[in-house]
């Protein structure tokens, strides 16, 4: 069990972080002043990559797939007439399955190929990622932004998908090729994952521990994976959802954000509560505001998920682990398991937001 110390540190930590994601790369300084975007049309460029070792790249390692729908790679050692693939961007919106849209790479899509990992982190959550720089020079590589997706998380080819996709081996043999990664991480993730027929869209997002973020719509339930010796599914169905006597249940919010689960100061044992760390799509109401009985109060960024219990009290959600018995339970046991705190928290809140994506906010703002 987490000591007291450990669970303020991580509370800390996670408030200091604040929750400015830089979202709108459109109007950003890496974009600023860019030369104009390749049309996605015409013949396909095959992308020639020496290396996904961020310390070795040099600048004819820099690609630009600006509005292209995918890109292709060539690694050193492909031969000419060799299999092409064609790595997209995002296939379609989270929860939006009945009209899915394969969306363009945005216009700023220019940098380096990386694969992005952590030493503290654990050894299956890594994945290759664009880091955006205003030109081809190794040295602007560290002042750089992650290319994100539209739902504010960066765009990345994770590691289960290189093991488990035949789309993505030739990453993994360059992964391996560079003792980036080794045959027995890419052997455990095809062990733990292959039976996940859900793998392929990037956006149904795994959780490793506590310290993983995820995107979340307010207008529907949270479904997530949780990776422990095997996977479990993470379902929140009822979560944003309210009840009015002769009413069935609804999401009285629209909106998304990026959110977090984090353990208590609050309550004694193993309880988490829910933060919202950064607005994306504003929050609106869903419903009709006169009529709302307000049981879900409204997402704030930076706050903890707030509602009113059945005593009619706010408060944060909570769930404690220690006294439910549901799949839900065993999911948050296997996150906190895998969380040491607080050096996870902030080795992995730095791994997925790379400096300059977040800003402080105020100190009057941290507290619920």
């Amino acid at each position: 069990m987490l000591s007291a110390w450990a669970l303020a540190g991580a509370r800390r930590q996670l408030h200091s972080l604040g929750a400015q994601i830089y979202v709108r790369y459109h109007s950003s300084q890496v974009a600023a002043g860019s030369p104009p975007p390749h049309e996605s049309t015409g013949p396909r460029k095959r992308h020639r990559v020496s290396t996904l070792n961020p310390s070795l790249i040099t600048p004819a390692d820099y690609i630009d797939i600006s509005q292209r729908m995918g890109f292709t790679v060539a690694f050193p050692g492909a031969t000419v007439n060799g299999p092409q693939h064609e790595f997209p961007y995002v296939h379609e919106y989270p929860y939006s399955s009945n009209h899915p849209e394969q969306l363009p790479f945005p216009r700023h899509s220019r940098g380096f190929l990386y694969y992005q990992s952590d030493p503290q982190a654990g050894p299956l959550e890594g994945g290759v990622r664009l880091r955006v720089t205003p030109n081809n020079s190794p040295s602007s590589f560290p002042g750089g932004q992650d290319l994100l997706t539209p739902y504010g998380l960066p765009w990345q080819i994770s590691l289960a998908q290189v093991a488990c996709r035949p789309l993505y081996a030739p990453i993994g043999v360059q992964l391996v090729n560079e003792t980036l990664v080794t045959l027995d991480q890419l052997s455990r993730c095809r062990d733990i994952f292959t039976s996940r027929a859900s793998l392929a869209p990037q956006y149904q997002y795994t959780l490793f521990s506590l310290a993983s973020t995820f995107p979340v719509n307010f207008a529907h339930p949270i479904t997530l994976t949780v990776v422990g010796e095997e996977l479990h599914e993470l379902e929140l169905s009822m979560m944003f959802t309210a009840s009015a006597p002769g009413c069935k249940r609804h999401f009285p919010w629209s909106g998304s954000a990026i959110a977090q689960f984090e353990p208590s100061t609050l309550h004694a044992g193993r309880v988490l509560h829910l933060r919202i760390l950064k607005i994306v799509n504003p929050v609106a109401f869903a419903v009709d505001s006169e009529s709302y009985t307000g049981q879900i109060l409204r997402p704030k960024e930076g706050h903890l998920f707030r509602i009113i219990d059945r005593h009619g009290v706010p408060g944060p959600w909570t769930y404690d682990i220690d006294h439910r018995e549901s799949k839900i339970a065993a999911a948050f046991q296997i996150l906190w398991e895998n969380s040491t705190m607080p050096s996870v928290i902030s080795s992995n809140q730095e791994r997925i937001f790379p400096p300059g994506h977040f800003s402080a906010f105020s100190e009057s703002s941290h507290f619920v």
